[in-house]
């Protein structure tokens, strides 16, 4: 079989990709015309519900496709996979470490199980995110395979020369004449053939597809003889409905959300028309959002409770209907007592502007939203958290902003590389200043 060459292309967030050229550095990457072209059919909102992936921008005497905030890995018809990498400096990084990072999180949120990825060599980190991922998943079923494939009871009814099972006696009292020695009959066969398994040979079917390293060719074609004997999936959705949790299928468990992933089940982000090639696409503010809650969640003391877009609570009241739902990104509590509200944004401050005039780079209308929250889930009364990602710019919390007296917000770094955040902190400090009340 003969495979396309497959044109590899790395970039990160809010990089400009110009039609053809020489360009080829992280921020600025050239692309053949025909990618170009599909992206800025397909890539481009048209008002429809379309998630924007592009944005055209001005780039000297011609236009650019300047990518939005999206990480993860996309594939054009004419097999250019663009590889987006979060921007977590203002300076030009090496992708290795970006690359890391993103793996990290998305580790974390979407429940993949990377542990060997913690101990990962920097030269396995050279290959692109989508052969990373696929190298993972690869592992994990030849770990399941090595456990077992589990079968299962089926029932099944057919038409038989002999008896066996259970005869379908109103069946076979309609049997039509010339045919009283065939019985209709139904019974058990223990077969593979079941909902996880058919997902799993599905998953491995599509990424021996999208793959380009031997070493994962190879050992996906090596797993799907293993599957031969198995249907794959016709219906994604009812099979994963069908899939079991039983204490029997304990070694299953880690490989249903990178079937999810890769069958596109549970797809971050839709794309129009219809290639169906490689997709891999996350919108950073909602991965760096729920990273940040699950790790916070890790890291508080076990009496406080956090909880994900809390709607509680609406902005005001109008013919005794609640109008505009207010939804926080986390809430944190102390039994049934709100003691903290928090809200993450994926964008970089800069300490060093401080004046009226610059404000930081914080956004008016994120203010005017915590002062919401504020007043609405802690009464007037408390602390406030607006938590962005750590970089060179931004390295320790700002002075805390006080809306009136006793509510007052603080704007907090997250380091991404060492998962330390100083909300932790504060909230402990509060934890130890009630005690002593």
């Amino acid at each position: 079989m003969t495979r396309n060459k497959v044109n590899n292309v790395t970039v990160r967030e809010f990089a400009l990709l110009t039609n053809e050229g020489d360009n080829s550095s992280i921020d600025c990457h050239s692309i053949p015309k025909s990618a170009f072209e599909w992206l800025l059919a397909n890539g481009v909102s048209n008002g429809e519900k379309q998630r924007e992936l592009v944005k055209v921008k001005r780039y000297g005497k011609s236009v650019a496709l300047q990518v939005v905030n999206f990480v993860g890995v996309l594939e054009t018809p004419c097999l250019t996979r663009i590889e987006i990498l979060p921007k977590t400096s203002s300076q030009a990084c090496d992708p290795e470490s970006a690359r890391k990072i993103l793996l990290k999180m998305l580790a974390r949120v979407e429940k993949l199980k990377l542990e060997e990825f913690q101990q990962s060599q920097l030269q396995l980190l050279k290959q692109p995110l989508y052969e990373l991922l696929i190298s993972h998943f690869i592992k994990a079923v030849s770990k399941l395979v090595r456990q077992g494939i589990r079968n299962e009871y089926q029932r099944i009814e057919r038409e038989s020369p002999y008896l066996k099972g259970q005869l379908k006696v109103a069946k076979q009292l309609r049997q039509r004449p010339g045919r009283q020695h065939h019985f209709h009959v139904a019974h058990d066969i223990y077969s593979a053939n079941r909902a996880e398994n058919r997902l799993l040979h599905s998953s491995l079917k599509q990424v021996l597809k999208w793959s380009t390293s031997s070493a994962n060719q190879r050992l996906a074609r090596e797993l799907l003889f293993v599957f031969n004997d198995i249907d794959l999936s016709a219906n994604y959705a009812l099979d994963f409905r069908l899939w079991k949790d039983d204490r029997g299928l304990a070694h299953y468990r880690p490989l249903k959300p990178w079937c999810e992933l890769i069958l596109s089940y549970q797809s971050p982000v839709a794309m129009v028309g219809q290639h169906n090639g490689l997709s891999f696409l996350f919108p950073m503010e909602q991965l760096f959002e729920r990273y940040v809650a699950k790790q916070l969640q890790r890291q508080l003391p076990p009496a406080l409770k956090l909880k994900e877009q809390v709607s509680s609570h609406c902005l005001t009241n109008h013919r005794g209907d609640d109008w505009f739902r207010l939804k926080p990104d986390i809430v944190v509590y102390d039994k049934t007592c709100v003691i903290s509200v928090m809200d993450t944004k994926w964008k970089r401050l800069d300490s060093s502007l401080s004046t009226t005039e610059h404000k930081y780079n914080l956004s008016q209308s994120d203010m005017y939203q915590l002062f919401a929250y504020g007043e609405k889930y802690l009464q007037g009364q408390g602390d406030l958290y607006l938590i962005y990602p750590k970089h060179a710019g931004f390295t320790e919390s700002l002075e805390h902003f006080e809306f009136k007296p006793g509510l007052k917000l603080h704007v907090v770094p997250y380091d991404l590389e060492t998962d330390v955040c100083p909300v932790v902190s504060l909230t402990m400090s509060f934890m130890q200043l009630r005690a002593v009340i």
